[in-house]
């Protein structure tokens, strides 16, 4: 019996295939499922050796879309609750990946974002939901009794001893059936309340949260050897050097790390995006030069940072996109982060924070004041 392909495999073969054009963010990309399993299923027919033919099969439409959908709408979404309920299949996810050779540009991808689920998970203990109240004992209906014979008084001894009166035969015991157990349904836990919501974002958008998470962690061994290079490239663009750790949150420092949706490099641009900014896509993907990567990544950041006046709008934009920030920006009569920050995704909400706690950590400089 053939099996299907685990799905992340299935991811790391399209992503390598021509991509058309396709939207800059992850939230306007579009799936399509069939189109990915037949495309998938041609690769495996024309170039997989027979083994593999005789054993297995290319995922079906409907196992991609219950793979990939839950993390692309998690992600998207703006339940940190949801998020951390990731944490178990990201971690089996990136224990695969790992363990690949073929796949190390994925893992790279997911272990950046693995911190986001992590924080998610991180807060739900810190501040839980509040227990629901206790239900009260179910009240036992005592068994009925069965009948008992009237009782007969016994007539007085004589004064001369009878013969002993033989036992009445007793009907046999009968156990009596058990009263059918009441089962009630326990009540789903409610949803967190507005406070405890707000507080959970608050933590996890916490820089001194950020810090204490990020704070023994070295720097990615990548790094060193780009640093001086696209901190060159940032500074030609007018665009803080101390910025550059952006690429610890996006990629890792891996200028190879690509994403199931297909953003690609140390900056982690979709193709769209890339084009815009003087990245080519042929004969070579320039995404992947690091150099290149970052300094369209600095053209991007400046001009982020001139439509909304602050880093943290545009680090909130480079993530969850500039459309969407401009209109929580308009919806909600907002000008700082800290005005809509719980309109957004999860993701971007953390995603900022974490950007200014590694500026802290890797230059000793203040995200705000930059």
């Amino acid at each position: 019996m053939k099996t299907a392909r685990p799905i992340w495999i299935a991811c790391a073969l399209l992503v390598s295939m021509p991509l058309h054009r396709a939207p800059a963010f992850l939230q306007d990309w579009e799936l399509d499922p069939d189109q990915i399993s037949e495309a998938g299923q041609e690769i495996i027919d024309r170039l997989a050796p027979d083994f593999i033919k005789d054993n297995y099969e290319f995922a079906s439409p409907d196992e991609i879309v219950a793979f990939i959908s839950p993390i692309q709408a998690t992600l998207t979404g703006e339940s940190i609750g949801a998020l951390a309920a990731l944490q178990p299949q990201a971690r089996k996810t990136l224990e695969r990946l790992r363990a690949n050779p073929q796949t190390q540009a994925y893992a790279d991808w997911l272990e950046a974002r693995m911190d986001f689920i992590e924080m998610a998970a991180e807060v739900e203990k810190a501040i839980p939901a509040p227990k629901p109240s206790p239900l009260p004992p179910h009240p036992q209906t005592p068994a009925p009794q069965p009948p008992q014979p009237p009782l007969i008084p016994h007539p007085a001894t004589p004064e001369k001893p009878l013969p002993p009166h033989p036992k009445t035969p007793q009907p046999p015991l009968i156990p009596h059936p058990a009263e059918p157990e009441v089962v009630t349904s326990t009540p789903a836990p409610p949803a967190p309340e507005p406070a405890v919501e707000k507080a959970r974002n608050r933590y996890v958008e916490s820089k001194q949260v950020w810090l204490r998470k990020l704070s023994k962690r070295p720097a990615p061994a990548r790094a060193a050897a780009l640093l001086p290079d696209i901190k060159r490239a940032f500074r030609a663009e007018g665009v803080p050097p101390e910025l550059v750790w952006q690429a610890e949150a996006e990629s890792t420092f891996n200028p190879a790390a690509r994403s199931p949706a297909g953003a690609v490099g140390l900056y982690q641009f979709m193709p769209a995006t890339a084009q815009q900014f003087g990245l080519r896509l042929s004969p070579e993907d320039e995404r992947l030069d690091a150099i290149k990567n970052a300094r369209a990544a600095a053209k991007y950041l400046k001009r982020l940072h001139a439509r909304f006046g602050s880093w943290p709008l545009a680090f909130a934009a480079y993530n969850c996109g500039e459309g969407r920030v401009s209109k929580t920006l308009r919806t909600q009569g907002g000008k700082t982060f800290d005005d809509i920050h719980d309109k957004l995704p999860a993701e971007t909400r953390m995603y900022v924070p974490k950007i200014a706690a590694l500026v802290q950590l890797r230059e000793n400089a203040d995200l705000d004041r930059l």
